[in-house]
């Protein structure tokens, strides 16, 4: 039986359904691996789109680059082992360094509280 690898790599030298128009102007069939490459690509950069509303209006969307894909792409490049990314937390980085810090404070004065409460003197 064939392993996950296996099917990951046969599927994705099949032929995408989308084609691709390059620099040129000419368009050319691509498959699932290079339309994912490209989709990464397109993160890491930062794009921008119009969107239909559905109702005949259009929204533009400015999308900054994504440091996840600049790390990823980066990594890759370098020969690194890129890992899963980590499921989306709430809140920003900093609400996290303080989420953290708080943690290691309040470890700190359980074990000072303990300390004190069995002296070994």
């Amino acid at each position: 039986m064939p392993s996950l690898t296996e099917y990951l790599t046969s599927i994705g030298s099949e032929t995408h359904d989308a084609s691709y128009v390059d620099d040129t102007g000419t368009i050319r069939i691509i498959t699932k691996d290079e339309r994912l490459a490209r989709e990464v690509w397109k993160r890491a950069l930062g794009y921008e789109e119009n969107v239909d509303n559905g109702n005949g209006s259009m929204t533009h969307r400015v999308y900054p680059p994504d440091a996840r894909a600049q790390t990823f792409i980066f990594e890759r490049r370098e020969g690194k082992v890129v890992t899963a990314p980590e499921p989306d937390r709430t809140g920003n980085l900093l609400d996290n360094v303080s989420d953290v810090a708080r943690h290691n404070a309040n470890s700190m004065a359980r074990k000072a509280v303990d300390d004190s409460d069995n002296p070994t003197t």
